[in-house]
Formats: structure tokens, C-alpha cells, sequence
């Protein structure tokens, strides 16, 4: 092959570009179907969670509509009972934030209606009216853990009551904090509990985009730098979102979020490139026989940025071309050929080199490839002659090695 190559810039048209525009539909379309079912899964837990938490506050209400049967509130917990159970379970995320938020507000009344019947039960049952104070605790998951400062304050309040049950001067005071202590640890384990819900939703959807866009690269085999510390971050910051500050933890997920589509742009870019050269090494392959030259079999190597095969002419000679990647000013494709026509002209201007048999094939094989979709811009090298070649008849008629005499 010469050590001077011949070469051209391609550009697709607009079929050809829709093409690699499809491609990427394509991929983006798989990564919405992988996306739709992750928030399919999540949409299940969260209305098979906000059934579990109305069917609960149910059972709650019916239990204190029992206990102040015979007391004041027992009209108001009867009519809350009825707005819980015709509370319609979820369809769709939005709902489930719908839902979540009323039942909130139906347990916020509720916790203040216990607060009351414990008041008036204070003044008949003190050890009753103890027991319905803390009756908000049950089933709240992870207490201690979510609110151990809360926790503590209302054990210790817990303990106070039941040592005075018997102490007309303190009991009130006692179990009227023992009761504000524990309205407030139940919304402050609530609302944590619904910040670990979102954290872990996001952090759901961050390590489902990652996976997708992970796949795709793995199955182009596009290699992505840090890809594994990358999962494993994602990985970490659902297994952190339990611990230390929310806003930490969002700055990190910001971060992590930021990268994410850093890599997922990276390697789009990368399969949209991959998608040209794929385009431009079929439309040559169908271009060149329709020019007068045969593709050698086997002959493709594929690198990361250049995609090699070499075709043959008639006269049994070899050419290599090689696609490279895209620069921004489109795919350069490149000619190695031997030096069999090549002529070496020296004048005043300085040293010119010809290749007419070469150039004219190259010509012939653009304007097929054109047919094919991929517009070539000229054929250069270096030492190309700033006139225009003889015709090829003038060339046949002029052996190379007769011009390289002359020169």
C-alpha cells in the first residue's frame, strides 16, 4: 500500500440519517419499555403499601370507636371510620400520592381524636386511658430507628404514668405529655418513612436508567469507563438512604443523577457513530462491485473508531478502505493502494504525485456510493496535482513507468 493515502469525507442523506435516527429510537424506546416496567413494580408496592396502611387505619378506627362508645367522640370517630373505608384504593402513581396524603390527613384527625378519648378516659381509667395514649404505636414499623430521640422521650413518659396512676396531683400533667410525645414521634417516623419511599423510588429509577443504558453498551460492546465504581455508587446510595441527612443524601443522588446522563449522552454518541460506519461499510459493500471492484471475504477488522476491509480490482490489486468515526465533519473513509499507477511529477511549483488509473476508479466508486446514500466530498492525498487529471484513455495510452521516466 502507498504511505501516502488517498481519502474522502462522507456524509449520509436523509434516509440514511433517518436510519441512525431509528436506531436510536429504537434504543430508547427498549430503555422506556425497561423504565415502564420498573415503574410498574413500584406503582404495585405502593398501592399494595397504601392498602395495607387504610386497611390499618380501619382497624384502628373501629377499635377506638369501640373504646368511646359511650363518650362524646364517638360520633366523630364513627364518621371518620366511614371516610377511611370509602377511601378508593389507588390506579396509578399520582394516586398513590393522592391517597397517601389523605390518609395522612384522616390519621393527623385520628391521632387527635385518640389524644381526646384518652383525655376523657383519663378521668374514669387511668390505666385505660395509659394504653390508649400509646395505641397510635402500633404497627409503626422502625420507631426507634427512624425517631430514637422520640422513642426514648415517650418510654420515658410510658413509665412515668404507670409509676403515678395512683397520684391525683401528677397523672394529668404526666399523661397529657406522654400523649403530645407520642403524636409527635408518629409524624415524625410518618414523614421519614415517606422520605425513605422517595429516596428509594429515585434511587430505583437512577440504578434502572443506569442498567439499561449499560446494556446497551455491553451488547455493542462499547467499553464504559468506571462502569462498575458507577453501579456500585448507585447501589450504595439506595442502601445510604436510610442514614445521615436527606439533603446529603439528595446532593449525592444529584451527583450521581448528573453522571448518569454524562454516560448515557457518552454512549448514545458512541452507538449513533457505530450506526454511520455500519451504514457506510453496507453501502460501500454494494457500491464497489457496481464500480468494478470485489470485496475480499474476511477481510473486515473492526476497531473502536475505524471499521478496515479491502476490495480487489480487476487486475487482482488490493485496495483497503477504512471508515473512520465520525470527527464532527462527517466519517472519513480512506484508500490504501499500491503504487502501480502512481506518477511523480517535479516542477518549479514543487513535487506533484498522480494516481489517473486509481483516481478515476475512486471517482466511479463515489458516484455508486452516492446511490447508495453516502455522499463523498472529492478524493484528495497528498502531492494531489492542483489541475485537473488527463483522461483515462491518455493515461492507458502512457505506461506509468514511461511518465515516471519523463519526471
Amino acid at each position: 500500500m502507498s504511505g501516502s493515502p488517498k481519502y474522502t469525507v462522507v456524509d449520509l442523506d436523509a434516509a440514511r440519517r433517518a436510519e441512525v435516527e431509528a436506531a436510536r429510537r429504537r434504543r430508547e424506546e427498549e430503555r422506556r419499555r425497561r423504565r415502564e416496567e420498573a415503574r410498574r413494580r413500584r406503582l404495585d408496592a405502593g398501592v399494595r403499601a397504601t392498602t395495607t396502611r387504610r386497611d390499618a387505619l380501619v382497624n384502628r378506627l373501629r377499635q377506638l370507636a369501640e373504646t368511646a362508645r359511650t363518650l362524646p367522640q364517638h360520633a366523630e370517630v364513627i364518621a371518620e371510620l366511614s371516610r377511611a373505608v370509602a377511601l378508593a384504593p389507588p390506579v396509578d402513581e399520582p394516586g398513590v400520592t393522592v391517597v397517601g396524603r389523605q390518609l395522612r390527613r384522616v390519621e393527623r384527625r385520628v391521632d387527635a381524636l385518640v389524644t381526646a378519648v384518652a383525655a376523657a378516659l383519663s378521668r374514669q381509667e387511668r390505666a385505660r386511658a395509659v394504653d390508649l395514649a400509646l395505641e397510635p404505636l402500633s404497627g409503626l414499623a422502625d420507631g426507634e430507628r427512624l425517631d430514637p430521640t422520640g422513642h426514648r422521650s415517650v418510654a420515658a413518659l410510658r413509665d412515668q404514668a404507670r409509676r403515678h396512676h395512683g397520684d391525683d396531683r401528677s397523672f394529668g400533667k404526666i399523661h397529657e405529655q406522654l400523649r403530645g410525645a407520642v403524636v409527635a414521634h408518629v409524624a415524625t417516623v410518618r414523614d421519614r418513612q415517606g422520605q425513605l419511599l422517595r429516596m428509594a423510588a429515585e434511587s430505583d429509577e437512577l440504578a434502572t436508567r443506569l442498567e439499561a443504558v449499560l446494556a446497551d453498551a455491553e451488547a455493542a460492546r462499547v467499553p464504559v469507563t468506571g462502569a462498575a465504581e458507577l453501579r456500585a455508587e448507585v447501589s450504595e446510595l439506595r442502601a445510604r438512604s436510610g442514614d445521615g441527612s436527606v439533603t446529603r443524601w439528595e446532593q449525592r443522588a444529584a451527583e450521581l443523577r448528573r453522571h448518569v446522563e454524562a454516560v448515557t449522552a457518552d454512549v448514545d454518541a458512541h452507538l449513533d457513530r457505530m450506526e454511520r460506519m455500519a451504514i457506510i461499510v453496507e453501502a460501500a459493500s454494494t457500491a464497489l462491485p457496481a464500480a468494478g471492484l470485489r470485496v475480499v471475504p474476511d477481510s473486515l477488522t473492526e476497531r473502536d473508531d475505524a471499521v478496515i476491509f479491502v476490495a480487489e480490482r480487476a487486475d487482482g490489486s488490493a485496495i483497503e478502505l477504512t471508515v473512520h468515526s465520525d470527527d464532527g465533519d462527517g466519517n472519513r473513509l480512506e484508500y490504501r493502494v499500491d503504487g502501480a499507477d502512481t506518477v511523480v511529477e517535479t516542477s518549479v511549483d514543487g513535487t506533484t504525485s498522480r494516481c489517473d488509473l486509481t483516481e478515476e476508479l475512486l471517482e466511479r466508486f463515489h458516484t455508486e456510493l452516492g446511490r447508495q446514500g453516502v455522499a463523498a466530498h472529492g478524493l484528495h492525498w497528498a502531492g494531489k496535482p492542483a489541475e485537473p487529471r488527463p483522461p483515462a484513455r491518455q493515461a492507458l495510452a502512457n505506461p506509468a513507468h514511461q511518465l515516471r521516466e519523463r519526471a
